[in-house]
Parts: C-alpha cells; sequence; structure tokens
C-alpha cells in the first residue's frame, strides 16, 4: 500500500484528511469548538532571509511557551463558563504533570511547576523532551479554578 494511503480508509493521508479524523475523535464539551489553526500556520517555516540569531531565537524556550500561552488564551476565550483550559506536561515514560506554572530556564530548557499525583512537583526539562497538551477541564466549584503562570524575564503572567 502507498505511504500516501491510510490502510483503513483508502482515503489519500491528506493535512485535511488527518485533521477531519482528529477531530473525529475528540470528547465533545457542549458549546465549546477548539480554536482553528490555519493549515498555514501549522509548519511555521522561517523566511529566507532570516540570520542565524533570528532562526535560533525561533526555535527557543521562550518561542516555545509564548506559542503555548497563546493556545491557552484562545481556549480561555471559547470554553463555555463551566470549563477552563489546562496544561499537561507529558515527559519520557508517560508522566503527567498537571502544569501550575512554566519557565525559561536556559536557551532551551523549561521549568515546569505542578502536580504529579496529587503531590507538588517542580521538574527542569529540555524544551523538545516534553510534550505539553491543552485540554478543557470542567470546574464544578469556584475553588477549583486553576491559573497556569507563565514566567517572562521581564513579568509573569497567569492566565485566570
Amino acid at each position: 500500500m502507498a505511504d500516501d494511503v491510510t490502510e483503513d480508509l483508502g482515503t489519500p493521508n491528506t493535512l485535511d484528511n488527518i485533521m477531519e479524523n482528529l477531530n473525529r475523535q475528540m470528547s465533545p464539551v457542549p458549546g465549546f469548538k477548539p480554536p482553528s489553526v490555519d493549515k498555514e500556520l501549522l509548519y511555521c517555516p522561517l523566511p529566507a532571509n532570516c540570520s542565524m540569531q533570528e532562526q535560533n531565537e525561533y526555535r527557543s524556550a521562550a518561542v516555545f511557551l509564548a506559542s503555548l500561552a497563546h493556545e491557552v488564551k484562545a481556549w480561555r476565550e471559547q470554553l463555555p463558563e463551566h470549563y477552563q483550559p489546562a496544561v499537561m506536561a507529558i515527559l519520557h515514560g508517560g508522566i503527567q504533570i498537571h502544569v501550575m506554572k512554566l519557565a525559561q530556564v536556559s536557551f532551551d530548557g523549561i521549568r515546569i511547576e505542578g502536580l504529579l499525583q496529587g503531590n507538588p512537583v517542580t521538574t527542569f526539562a529540555h524544551q523538545s523532551t516534553v510534550q505539553m497538551m491543552c485540554f478543557a477541564m470542567e470546574v464544578t466549584e469556584q475553588e477549583e479554578r486553576n491559573p497556569i503562570g507563565f514566567v517572562w524575564a521581564d513579568r509573569e503572567e497567569e492566565e485566570v
């Protein structure tokens, strides 16, 4: 079977088909549709005239965290009243940390503060060794609100 055809459906394995398949697999949240992503923004190509410094900065943990902060804000704006965005950091071996705060600690390193099985934890990781998952979490009591903090060199931001 050709590489560009899915095994189960026999349809071309295009970006549109992949995105449609992922959307069908998502558990629905009443009144919420995840922020749409323009296909051109998925690949984020660098302009050919970028300097080496600009190319390196594009790969920094600061850019990674800024992108995640933008995603969290977009989710928060679109979620119904009794839902909030949450972020899960998934580390090597499947370790899952419920994220409370993120910070850049080196060019490509991040500090993750959060809860691991309900216990406070701080870990340092290279940005390429962690996956960040943004998801909708239902809030049953007001005390359960979970702001996500982003620490920048010049300020701290808390997404309430």
